[in-house]
């Protein structure tokens, strides 16, 4: 089988990747849609609706279901909880379905239809998703979500990190330059991961959202063993 992985830096080079027939995207937004989702899930969430559009969530609370959605980081008025990963944290969540509504995130979920599968991937979750990903044996495009099209540090590094352990323990090979720009970048930056983040922008753009306990939470690599999978337009954890 043909175990090569691809890194797509932005929304706008999805649709350019040099893979292609089966392959299995990995979405990334660390800040904050794939940490979110991975969060919640491994607290004992049912399911996560992905949406994108805001008439689309207000229908689904209408219906019943608990809707977290920001836009810019602030929580949108008919919303219950933001997408932080600690909102998730309440007993009376557990066993729901979630409407989630975000930025970047579903963006790029959307954008992956052309993929066999989607995963969600983020710090928390990176050895379970390499181990999920060598299990199928396929080619793999990690998809930065990045920010308002932009390529942004955060889910570069995460970008990197994931090649390095699917090239380096999963006998993974790529012919991808931005593979090898973000597995460089991720061996710059892991000795100080926390300190080498403050100069990404999303970062200070969020400051008022993220403390230093959420920071250290969103980079701690492998405290979860969930792994979002997209079925049928709902992500649920395997």
């Amino acid at each position: 089988m043909n175990k090569s992985v691809e890194v797509c830096l932005s929304p706008k080079l999805y649709s350019d990747k040099l893979t292609e027939g089966s392959f299995i995207t990995v979405i990334t937004d660390i800040f904050r849609a794939t940490t979110s989702v991975v969060a919640a899930l491994d607290y004992g969430i049912k399911a996560i609706i992905p949406v994108a559009d805001l008439n689309e969530a207000r229908k689904l609370r209408e219906q019943g279901y608990i809707v977290a959605a920001e836009r810019e980081g602030i929580k949108l008025d008919f919303a219950h909880i933001g997408n932080s990963a600690t909102e998730f944290f309440h007993p009376e969540l557990k066993g729901k379905t979630i409407a989630y509504s975000t930025t970047n995130g579903v963006k790029a979920i959307n954008m992956s239809s052309d993929a066999q599968q989607v995963v969600l991937g983020a710090f928390m979750n990176l050895s379970a998703v390499a181990d999920y990903l060598s299990r199928k044996q396929m080619p793999v495009v990690i998809f930065c979500a990045g920010w308002k099209n932009k390529v942004n540090m955060e889910d570069t590094l995460f970008a990197g990190a994931l090649a390095s352990v699917l090239m380096n323990e999963h006998n993974f090979s790529t012919v991808c330059d931005a593979t090898h720009l973000a597995t460089d970048l991720w061996q710059i930056a892991k000795p100080n991961l926390i300190g080498y983040i403050e100069k990404a922008s999303h970062r200070h753009r969020l400051s008022h959202l993220i403390d230093e306990e959420l920071l250290n939470y969103t980079f701690t690599p492998d405290s979860s063993k969930t792994v979002p999978v997209f079925k049928n337009g709902i992500l649920v954890g395997e």
